[in-house]
C-alpha cells in the first residue's frame, strides 16, 4: 500500500471513530471562554455552556441521567458547540462576573460574540431540557430579541411578561424586581387590577415594600376575582418564604426582626400562620428557648391547634429543653390534646417522655405500655418503647430501694 493512500485511510478511520464517539456522549470543551467563542464562529453554531461544581449533586445527577440520553447527546453536539465551566476552579472568576452565575447548575447559551441568548438552572429533566435548548434556538424567544421587543413600548404588559418569563427560568426574583417595578411606575391605580398585570406581578415582583406589592395587598378581593383568593395568599407566602428563610439560616436576629416587620405588613390570616412557623424555627436555630416558648404559649393553639404533626414538633422541642415543671406542664397539656386529635405510636411514646421528666413514673409506664401495645397492633418492633420502658421500670426500681440502715 502506498504512503499516501495508508495516511488516507488512517485519517479517515479516524475522522470515522471520532463521528461515532461523540454521538456516545457530549464532550465539554474547558478550554476558555475566548477559545471557545473561536470554534462557533467556526462551526457557525451558539454556545451551551454548562457551569456546574464537581461536589454538586444536581450537577452530578444531571451528567448522568439527561445528559446521557442518546437524543440530548445528539441534539447537543448536531446544534451547540458544548463547553463546560467549573464553578470553584481558580481563573473562572471573571466568567462568573461576566455572566453573573451564582448558582449550579447554570446553563447558558450564548451567540459567537459571547452575548447571552438563554438561561435557565436546575436538575432538568430529559424532555424539559431538550425543550429548553430548543426554545433558546429560536431567535424570538431569545433575550436580547425579548428585551428589544418589550423596550420599544414599556407601556406593553404582553411583551414584557414574554421577557420576564425568559429572564425567571434562569434567575432570582429580586433581579426582576427592577424591571417589573418600571412598568407598574407609569401605571395609574385605576388601571392596576387586570390578567396580565397579576402575571407580571406574581412573576417579576418580589419586593413586599414596592407600591405595586403594597396595591396587591390593599386590593385582595379584586385580584382574587380576577384569579382565585388561593393564588393570591399563594403569592404572599411565596415572597415571605423567599424573604425569611435564608435568613433564619444565618441566625442573624437583628435582619430576622427587620425582615418581619417588612413581611407582617401583609396583612392576611395566611401569613400570621407562616410567620409563626418562622418565628419557631427562627429562635430555635439560635437556642433561645425562652422566647420560643413565649411564642409557641402565645400562638399554638390560633395557628396549629388542628395539626397533631405540628403539636408534636413544638412539644419535643420544649420537653427537651425544659425542666421547669410549668413548661413540661403546658407541653403535656398539648400532647395530649394531640393524641385526643391523632393516636399515634410517637405522640403516645412523647406523652410517656413528657410524664418521665416531670417525674410521673407510674403514669409513664403505662403510657409507655400503651405506646408498645400501638406499635404490635401495627407490626413494628417498637424498640424505643422498649428502651424507654427499661429506663422507666429501673427509676421505679431505684426510687423504691430501701435505704441502708447506718451503723450506731
Amino acid at each position: 500500500m502506498k504512503p499516501h493512500f495508508k495516511h488516507l485511510v488512517s485519517s479517515f478511520l479516524l475522522l470515522f471513530t471520532f463521528t461515532i464517539y461523540a454521538q456516545d456522549s457530549i464532550h465539554f470543551d474547558e478550554s476558555g471562554l475566548e477559545t471557545i467563542i473561536q470554534r462557533s464562529k467556526t462551526e457557525n453554531k451558539p454556545i451551551f455552556y454548562m457551569i456546574y461544581a464537581d461536589w454538586c449533586p444536581h450537577c452530578k445527577n444531571i451528567k448522568a441521567t439527561t445528559l446521557k440520553d442518546p437524543e440530548v447527546i445528539s441534539f447537543i453536539n448536531t446544534n451547540y458547540v458544548f463547553a463546560g465551566l467549573d464553578f470553584e476552579k481558580p481563573g473562572s472568576e471573571s466568567f462568573k462576573s461576566k455572566y453573573n452565575i451564582k448558582t449550579f447548575p447554570t446553563f447558558l447559551v450564548l451567540d459567537s460574540n459571547g452575548i447571552e441568548l438563554a438561561r435557565f438552572t436546575g436538575e432538568l429533566k430529559k424532555d424539559k431540557f431538550l425543550s429548553e435548548v430548543k426554545i433558546a434556538l429560536n431567535p424570538k424567544q431569545q433575550l436580547p430579541y425579548l428585551k428589544a421587543e418589550y423596550e420599544k413600548d414599556k407601556t406593553n404588559g404582553v411583551n414584557l411578561m414574554r421577557y420576564l418569563v425568559a429572564l425567571k427560568k434562569g434567575n432570582d426574583r429580586k433581579e426582576l424586581n427592577p424591571i417589573a417595578h418600571e412598568y407598574f411606575e407609569q401605571l395609574p391605580d385605576e388601571k392596576m387590577v387586570s390578567e396580565i398585570n397579576w402575571k407580571i406581578f406574581t412573576n417579576g415582583v418580589s419586593d413586599i415594600s414596592s407600591r405595586e406589592y403594597l396595591f396587591v395587598i390593599n386590593n385582595q378581593q379584586a385580584f382574587a376575582a380576577i384569579t382565585s383568593q388561593k393564588r393570591v395568599n399563594d403569592k404572599f407566602k411565596n415572597s415571605v418564604i423567599e424573604l425569611l428563610k435564608p435568613i433564619v439560616k444565618t441566625s442573624d436576629t437583628a435582619n430576622y426582626t427587620k425582615q418581619r416587620a417588612i413581611a407582617k405588613t401583609i396583612v392576611a390570616p395566611v401569613i400570621d400562620s407562616l410567620l409563626f412557623q418562622f418565628d419557631l424555627d427562627h429562635y430555635e436555630t439560635n437556642k433561645d428557648w425562652t422566647k420560643y416558648k413565649k411564642i409557641a404559649t402565645e400562638n399554638i393553639k390560633k395557628h396549629v391547634w388542628n395539626s397533631p404533626k405540628n403539636i408534636k414538633e413544638i412539644v419535643l422541642n420544649v420537653m427537651r429543653n425544659s425542666t421547669d415543671a410549668p413548661s413540661l406542664n403546658q407541653s403535656l397539656s398539648w400532647i395530649k390534646h394531640s393524641n385526643e386529635l391523632e393516636e399515634s405510636y410517637d405522640g403516645i411514646l412523647l406523652e410517656a417522655r413528657v410524664q418521665r421528666k416531670l417525674n410521673n413514673i407510674p403514669v409513664a409506664i403505662v403510657m409507655t405500655k400503651k405506646a408498645k401495645a400501638f406499635s404490635t397492633s401495627m407490626g413494628w418492633d417498637g424498640k424505643e418503647a422498649d428502651k424507654l420502658l427499661a429506663d422507666l421500670l429501673e427509676r421505679q426500681r431505684t426510687a423504691v430501694k430501701p435505704v441502708p440502715k447506718t451503723k450506731k
